[in-house]
């Protein structure tokens, strides 16, 4: 259940099924994932879709397991959303279906849709849903609840064009969101036992908790779990400190909110681990230089937390090829035949992208959403608090970022921009590695070494 639950991802429940009747045959156990080839995992999960990423956070998880709980799935909230890979909702399923084990309630899309037209809930985020769900809901009945609901919006409460006039809820239903219409599709009669399943959730809900308008009557506790946990993400005391009091803020709690939205709808890069990778790798107290990028790539399997950089095995873009080529050119390196960044961040290069999420296939999807002013406050934060930094501004967006950063005490260090539209317009031949360690070395800080380890 927990693999299959990874690959339902943007996929649905029919191919999972069908990759899975085969899947589970060959690899029967976590360990049989964890030491799995992984090209050959991926080719097997290519049908799933973003397949490469899945390869990922299976072998991951998997590793996980075996390492940490002798090769068995816990049965704890908490345990298995430590799992790097794991989130809430996938928590829940395993342990609601799984282990009959009430954690919480399934908040997939089906279910927000549903819970917002009932007027059950007014957020957006589904653990804000999820929370107002189960202030409602006894909690004997958390495990059934969701795929009730699931089963209920997938035959009856669709997104387009829902049956209202069969449906249970009618009666005081508010219909928040349904548009009529005079087409209507043909009716999909749902199994019997489903139909059963979805009908004994009309007496699930208080009937106090729905008024005239649709609003939940009772105040729900203003929960913003996944903001007010925001900054654990930061493994970096340094960062924690540093960021504290922007964290706080209400546009970061509505930026974190709109992200966990999209991640329910949208193919969103990079993946929730990686979204702060920059700052993971490299703490405030021993960043040297700034590398500003504007978003992450876009494509799949691209992205991961680092401005410019790619995992191995990832074909290379074409500003990172072209940042490889004026590297040997200027420093006579022999560019790798990765583009994984890692070595450089460990280093002390803050590799910092202004906007830190992007749509699948989207580039610029995310922008103005709120990350340039979380982003902007890093910048800032580096500025005052670090005695010199060497800040690498590469093309227009980048440059405009120079009023954050006091010139007085920092070395800023400008160009065109790597990108194949403006590389031989001022970026090749500008020599900003040799640049970058002059600057270090005349600050008497040690220089920077920019080769890539093989392995």
């Amino acid at each position: 259940m927990l693999v299959a639950t990874i690959l339902a991802a943007q996929c649905t429940d029919e191919r999972v099924n069908e990759v899975t009747a085969t899947l589970f045959q060959k690899y029967q156990t976590p360990q049989d994932f964890a030491k799995a080839d992984t090209a050959t995992l991926a080719a097997e999960l290519k049908p799933t879709g973003f397949y490469q990423q899945k390869t990922q956070t299976v072998q991951m998880v998997c590793q996980t397991l075996v390492e940490r709980f002798g090769g068995k799935v816990p049965h704890t909230m908490e345990e298995l959303t430590s799992i790097p890979g794991i989130a809430r909702k996938t928590a829940n399923v395993v342990l609601n279906c799984c282990f009959n084990i009430p954690s919480g309630i399934i908040v997939d899309t089906h279910v927000a849709r549903v819970s917002q037209r009932l007027g059950l809930s007014e957020a957006r985020n589904p653990d804000r849903i999820e929370r107002d769900l189960m202030d409602l809901v006894p909690s004997d009945a958390w495990t059934f609840w969701g795929p009730a609901v699931v089963m209920h919006g997938r035959y009856t409460c669709k997104a387009k064009l829902p049956e209202c006039d069969r449906c249970i809820f009618l009666d005081f239903c508010p219909q928040n969101g349904v548009e009529t219409s005079s087409t209507k599709p043909k009716a999909m009669t749902p199994p019997e036992e489903i139909s059963s399943l979805t009908r004994s959730i009309e007496n699930q809900i208080p009937s106090t908790s729905i008024s005239q308008g649709g609003k939940i009557q009772h105040k729900v506790a203003d929960s913003v779990s996944s903001s007010s946990s925001a900054i654990d993400l930061f493994h970096s005391q340094s960062w924690k400190t540093a960021l504290k009091d922007e964290i706080q803020k209400p546009y970061f709690r509505e930026l974190l909110e709109f992200v966990n939205l999209e991640r329910q709808t949208q193919a969103v890069f990079p993946p929730p681990a990686e979204m702060f990778t920059a700052l993971e790798l490299t703490p405030i107290d021993r960043v040297k230089v700034v590398i500003l990028g504007q978003d992450p790539y876009h494509d799949e399997g691209q992205a991961h937390g680092l401005s410019f950089s790619v995992k191995r095995g990832v074909k290379l873009p074409p500003s990172l090829r072209n940042i490889f080529t004026e590297l040997a050119q200027e420093l006579n390196i022999v560019p790798a035949k990765h583009g994984d960044l890692t070595h450089w961040a460990r280093q002390g290069v803050l590799l910092l992208n202004a906007v830190l999420t992007v749509r699948a296939h989207q580039p610029n999807s995310h922008k103005d959403k709120g990350w340039e002013r979380f982003t902007d406050a890093i910048i800032q934060a580096v500025s005052q608090q670090q005695p010199h930094v060497v800040f690498v501004l590469w093309g227009r967006y980048a440059q405009q970022k120079a009023k954050l950063i006091d010139d007085q005490k920092h070395t800023i260090i400008k160009s065109a921009h790597p990108s194949p539209l403006s590389a031989s317009n001022g970026f090749f031949g500008s020599r900003p590695f040799s640049k970058i360690n002059d600057a270090l070395n005349q600050a008497q800080q040690t220089e920077l070494d920019w080769s890539l380890p093989a392995s």
